[in-house]
């Protein structure tokens, strides 16, 4: 299925690129484009350029494709190899120097110094996003030159400007509308290549924003290239009479919601108020669909629009699709609320078609009755088999913090055997504020009809490290849980070359171990989790009075931040195989682990880093 979804999505492009290609060696088919024959030459580079452009972006997916199965190869190699005894962990304990240094220095490095998922703060609420990596940057560059020089190239710079504008204003536009192809690809969460070249939503999201506004810089440009030569010819008036016509003002409306995407998708208005951008985003892209049809009728331009239409449609029926399977039938799907501490609610759903998890999966969520045409995306916590009695027993906590907390017991809300999928959902703005407030408002037992769609996300598989560390904060925790429970459970069954395996979780007070606890006294119970797991928790806003106590050897507890460095640095030094580290943090602490696996690279040991985004 994955295969033959991204094919789909390659034979789109490759036909979107021949029907641009057709006909374009002649004047446009409408009638507001009148060439002299040198003029027409340059109008047919348009077809040929737009698609080497697609065909060069198609040769880079085969590159990164061909990239990502020697990586899934080769771990799989030492994965099985790695369970055959001490030797081949040794083999696979050190890495080739070239490749350390490809890893410190291009793919885990910042643009400059160590600063990369701390966000650049305005003040509390208001953040201008995060800075990408060398790799990242590298290939934003090259494709900024390359639509630089692809809008330049060949133009007739020493001709007059009524000659040449027309010209800039073609290729512009040709480019502009190009470029919605890799748009739609890179926007929707379905993406097949997610899965095939390893490579994780937040990067290809950011892809998208630039591509976005590659194309709306050039849509202005091919604006500007009509309205200054129509105002130097014949006045403003001559434009107000131009609007009249349907290829004008439909041009001007696509144009014109372009320019209102652009401002407003910075990060800060997301931030302030993301379902407010998220629904006004799907209307600005449909109308900008609706008109640039209507713009471009007659113009060979129409079948690249065509193939952005065919994949953005795609694949919004298959979220439709996958939304009605899993949550028609026996009752739909149901979510019961749980507040806990630290403004914490805990979801339980019951899906009629829930899948098997895998650790690194996420979903999203609606609930009808707070935000019908809100779908959030949530980290899947844990998913199995619960058991009333373990249910029953969970603890709720009385939120007063002038007294210590008093534990009840809650009804039993499940039936034995239902198989469930469980989530933690940090209070913040918008959706997740009013999942809390419900919550709280309506305390225990608090049941709602709910939608899921899902599974998305990159799984990763941590099986074929010898050595694995699983950094997280805060409700990150919910990414690395579900690995810690694959490995200690593979460890077990002797599926996995985990032989060290050690979690660190910094949280800001005691009351947030009450989040998993149920499901770390599952992990902890496990066949042989002592000789492979270790649990190390920070706890960062304890008062010097409050007693912190280590409940075993394997399970730590100490005040304040880890000391990322040193904590690596003796990993390393007892490490067993190749070292996979794992983040999913605030800003801070996955910068700080950033740059202590590439200090382990520079030092000559085997490590792949992996960062989970903290959120979109």
């Amino acid at each position: 299925m994955m295969f033959s979804s991204s094919s789909f999505v390659m034979a789109t492009i490759f036909a979107a690129a021949q029907a641009a290609t057709t006909g374009n060696a002649t004047t446009s088919g409408n009638s507001h484009y009148q060439y002299d024959p040198a003029q027409a030459h340059l109008e047919g580079l348009n077809g040929t350029i737009s698609h080497s452009y697609l065909g060069a972006m198609l040769g880079v997916v085969a590159l990164l494709l061909a990239y990502s199965l020697t990586l899934r190869l080769n771990a799989h190699i030492r994965h099985l190899a790695s369970m055959s005894g001490a030797g081949a962990l040794r083999y696979f304990s050190s890495a080739s120097p070239a490749i350390s240094l490809v890893k410190s220095k291009l793919l885990y490095a910042p643009i400059l110094f160590y600063r990369r998922a701390r966000e650049i703060r305005f003040s509390r609420r208001v953040t201008f996003g995060t800075v990408p990596t060398r790799l990242q940057t590298s290939f934003i560059l090259s494709v900024v030159i390359t639509n630089f020089f692809l809008c330049t190239w060949n133009i007739p710079w020493s001709k007059p400007e009524q000659q040449l504008l027309p010209v800039l204003r073609n290729r512009t536009g040709t480019l502009a509308v190009t470029n919605l192809i890799p748009i739609m690809v890179m926007a929707t969460v379905k993406n097949p290549l997610i899965s095939m070249l390893d490579i994780s939503y937040d990067t290809f999201n950011l892809m998208h924003r630039w591509f976005g506004r590659l194309a709306i810089c050039e849509a202005i440009t091919h604006v500007l290239c009509w309205l200054i030569p129509k105002v130097q010819s014949s006045g403003w008036a001559a434009v107000k009479t131009s609007l009249d016509s349907p290829f004008i003002y439909s041009g001007l409306i696509a144009a014109i919601s372009l320019v209102f995407i652009l401002l407003s998708s910075p990060k800060v208005i997301r931030n302030l108020a993301y379902e407010f951008f998220l629904h006004l985003h799907v209307v600005l892209v449909v109308l900008v669909l609706v008109f640039l049809w209507r713009h471009l009728e007659g113009v060979p331009q129409r079948g690249l629009l065509l193939g952005a239409v065919i994949i953005w449609a795609t694949a919004r029926s298959l979220r439709l699709v996958t939304l009605v399977y899993r949550n028609v039938g026996r009752g739909g799907t149901k979510a019961k609320f749980e507040p806990l501490n630290g403004g914490v609610v805990k979801i339980t759903l019951t899906s009629p078609r829930p899948w098997t998890y895998r650790p690194g999966q996420s979903l999203y969520l609606t609930i009808p009755s707070i935000g019908l045409w809100t779908a959030h995306p949530f980290s899947v916590a844990w998913s199995g088999i619960e058991d009333p009695l373990s249910r029953s027993s969970s603890l709720r906590s009385n939120y007063s913090e002038k007294r210590p907390a008093i534990h009840i017991y809650s009804k039993d809300i499940e039936k034995r055997g239902e198989e469930t999928i469980s989530l933690i959902v940090k209070k913040q703005t918008g959706m997740t504020n009013k999942l809390w407030h419900r919550a709280m408002t309506a305390g225990a037992g608090l049941e709602l009809n709910a939608l899921i769609e899902g599974p998305y996300g990159n799984e990763r598989s941590m099986s074929s490290y010898g050595t694995v560390l699983l950094f997280a904060s805060g409700v990150g925790i919910t990414h690395q849980l579900g690995y810690v429970k694959e490995l200690v459970e593979g460890y077990g069954h002797g599926t996995v070359a985990a032989k060290r395996v050690t979690l660190v979780w910094v949280i800001p007070t005691t009351e947030c171990l009450d989040w998993i606890r149920p499901w770390m006294h599952e992990i902890l119970s496990m066949e042989g989790r002592r000789e492979v797991l270790k649990v190390l928790l920070y706890v960062t806003r304890v008062s010097l009075s409050q007693v912190i106590r280590s409940p075993s050897e394997h399970v730590q507890m100490a005040r304040g931040r880890p000391d990322v460095e040193t904590l690596i640095a003796s990993e390393a030094r007892q490490k067993v195989g190749c070292m996979g580290i794992s983040v999913c943090a605030g800003g801070g602490l996955a910068d700080e682990v950033r740059r202590a696996s590439r200090a382990m690279l520079d030092n000559g040991v085997n490590v792949d880093f992996i960062e989970e985004g903290f959120g979109w």
